[in-house]
C-alpha cells in the first residue's frame, strides 16, 4: 500500500532547499451533473508496462498548499503498483527555489512548471531538468489535451503537460435568467441588452466584479488576445511598451465605456467586496446578482462556498461559469494552461515518473481530477462538467491560445489599468491610452 506523505515546508533559507522536497464535486446547486468517476482499472488506453511489482519512491513538487486531488490519482495508479510509494511536498516561495530544489539531493522527480516561466532566463534549470514529454519512445499521448493548451519550446519539445486550465468568464445564476426570460448573452450586443434588461427590473447590479486594477483582465482579455492573435505587429509594439501602442487599446476601452454607460456594473456595490475570490462568491450566492465576473481559479472554490452561504443553503439556484465577450462575432475560449507537470529526467526513478504521467495524461484521469480540484479541464471534454458545459459550445475556430500569441505580463498591466480607469472615471479614453507603457500594478 501507498504511504501517502504530504509535507507543507517553510523555507528558511535556500540553504533548506536541498532537504525540502501542493472540481467538479457535484453540486446540489450548479447545473448540469458530474460524469461518475471510473475505476483505475477500467480506464481505457492504460496498461503498465513496467514490472508492477517494482518498489521505489515519486515525490512531486509543487505551490499547492494541499493537493487532494493528486493525491486520488495516487490512490489509482497503487492500484497499478502497489508498492510505488509517491508523496505530493509544498516548496514555499515556489518560483524562487524551485530551480534550487531541482539541483539537491532531494529533487523531486515530477515538478510544477508554468508557461511563463519558459521567457525569462531565472527559470532556466527548470527546463534544463525537463524531460521531452512529446518524444514518442514515452508513450504519453498528449493527444487527449487541447492543442491550444500544449507549450512547446524554440526545438518543438513539450517541457511540460498541463494537467489544469483556467480562462476568464461570467458565473450566470440561470434561475433569474429564466425568471427574467432574458438569454444568456453570446455577443457584445446581447450583454448590453441584458444588463439593461436586469436594471430595467431592478436588480443591485448587472455583473459583479471585484473593482481592482488586476481584475479588469477578465473584462478585456477576450478582445486584448483576439485582436492580438490576427496582428503579430500589434505583439511585437505592444509589448515593445511603446506609448504609440496605447491606440490599440481604443477599440476595447470604448466598449468598457459604453458598458458603464449601460449600467452594466454598480460600483457601489462591487466596491463592497472585501476581495476577488471568497467575498466575490459569497455575494454572488445571496441569489439576486445575475451575473458575476470571475476567472475559472475564482469559480472553481464555488462547490465548497455553498454550504458556507446561509442565503445558498435556503434558496439554492442552479449557476454555471459561461463565456465572457465583448466581441460582436461571439464568445471566444480564452485557454490558458494552469497547472503543468514537468519530469525531471535526472530522477533516479526516471522510468517510473514517466510510467505516472502516461498514466495521469489520459482523458479519464485528467477529467477526474480536474473535476476533484474543480478546474477547467484540459482535455477537449469541456462538457462533461455541468459548471464549465456552456465553453463546450465554443466552436474549435474561436479558441485562443494564450502562450501562443505571446503577449507579455507588461502588456496585460497597460490593459487592466487602462480599463480600470476608463470604467472608474478617473481618466477619459484618450488619457487612458496615453499611458500606455506606464502603468504599474
Amino acid at each position: 500500500m501507498r504511504k501517502s506523505v504530504v509535507r507543507c515546508l517553510v523555507v528558511l533559507s535556500i540553504a533548506l532547499v536541498s532537504v525540502a522536497l501542493a472540481a467538479c464535486a457535484a453540486s446540489s446547486g450548479s447545473s448540469g451533473s458530474a460524469v461518475p468517476s471510473g475505476q483505475a482499472g477500467e480506464q481505457e488506453g492504460f496498461t503498465p508496462s513496467l514490472d508492477t511489482a517494482t518498489k521505489c519512491s515519486l515525490s512531486v513538487a509543487g505551490s499547492y498548499d494541499n493537493f487532494e486531488a493528486l493525491e486520488a490519482e495516487f490512490d489509482k495508479f497503487n492500484e497499478y503498483y502497489p508498492d510505488v510509494e509517491l508523496s505530493y511536498t509544498k516548496l514555499d516561495d515556489y518560483n524562487n527555489v524551485v530551480s534550487t530544489a531541482l539541483n539537491s539531493e532531494d529533487a523531486p522527480d515530477i515538478y510544477f512548471a508554468f508557461d511563463y516561466m519558459m521567457d525569462s532566463g531565472s527559470y532556466k534549470p527548470v527546463f534544463e531538468h525537463a524531460e521531452d514529454l512529446s518524444d514518442s519512445a514515452l508513450g504519453i499521448d498528449l493527444s487527449c489535451v487541447r492543442p491550444s493548451l500544449l507549450c512547446k519550446d524554440d526545438a518543438g519539445a513539450c517541457p511540460m503537460a498541463p494537467i489544469f486550465s483556467s480562462t476568464s468568464g461570467i458565473l450566470v445564476n440561470e434561475d433569474l435568467f429564466e425568471k427574467e426570460k432574458i438569454s444568456v448573452p453570446t455577443n457584445y450586443e446581447e450583454l448590453l441588452a441584458a444588463c439593461d434588461a436586469f436594471n430595467k427590473a431592478g436588480y443591485p447590479t448587472p455583473i459583479l466584479t471585484y473593482n481592482v486594477a488586476s481584475a479588469y483582465g477578465h473584462l478585456v482579455g477576450e478582445l486584448m488576445y483576439g485582436d492580438a492573435a490576427k496582428n503579430p505587429e500589434m505583439v511585437e509594439k505592444l509589448n515593445s511598451l511603446d506609448p504609440s501602442a496605447g491606440e490599440y487599446m481604443r477599440p476595447v476601452l470604448e466598449k468598457v465605456n459604453v458598458m458603464m454607460e449601460h449600467g452594466c456594473f454598480n460600483l457601489d456595490v462591487c466596491n463592497e467586496l472585501e476581495d476577488g475570490y471568497n467575498a466575490l462568491i459569497l455575494r454572488f450566492f445571496e441569489g439576486d446578482i445575475p451575473m458575476a465576473l470571475c476567472s475559472g481559479d475564482t469559480a472553481s472554490g464555488t462547490a465548497k462556498r455553498e454550504s458556507q452561504s446561509e442565503a445558498f443553503s435556503a434558496h439554492p439556484f442552479s449557476y454555471a461559469l459561461y463565456p465572457f465577450t465583448l466581441s460582436d462575432e461571439g464568445a471566444s475560449l480564452l485557454d490558458k494552461p494552469s497547472v503543468q507537470f514537468a519530469v525531471n529526467k535526472e530522477g533516479e526513478n526516471l522510468d517510473m515518473a514517466n510510467e505516472f504521467m502516461r498514466f495521469l495524461v489520459n482523458q479519464q484521469e485528467l477529467n477526474d481530477i480536474a473535476r476533484a480540484k474543480r478546474l477547467l479541464t484540459v482535455t477537449s471534454d469541456l462538457s462533461f462538467d455541468g459548471a464549465y458545459a456552456p465553453f463546450s459550445k465554443i466552436d474549435p475556430s474561436r479558441v485562443i491560445s494564450t502562450h501562443e500569441v505571446g503577449l507579455t505580463d507588461g502588456v496585460t498591466i497597460q490593459y487592466r489599468v487602462a480599463a480600470f480607469q476608463v470604467a472608474n472615471g478617473e481618466a477619459s479614453i484618450d488619457k487612458a491610452i496615453a499611458g500606455y507603457g506606464t502603468y504599474e500594478l
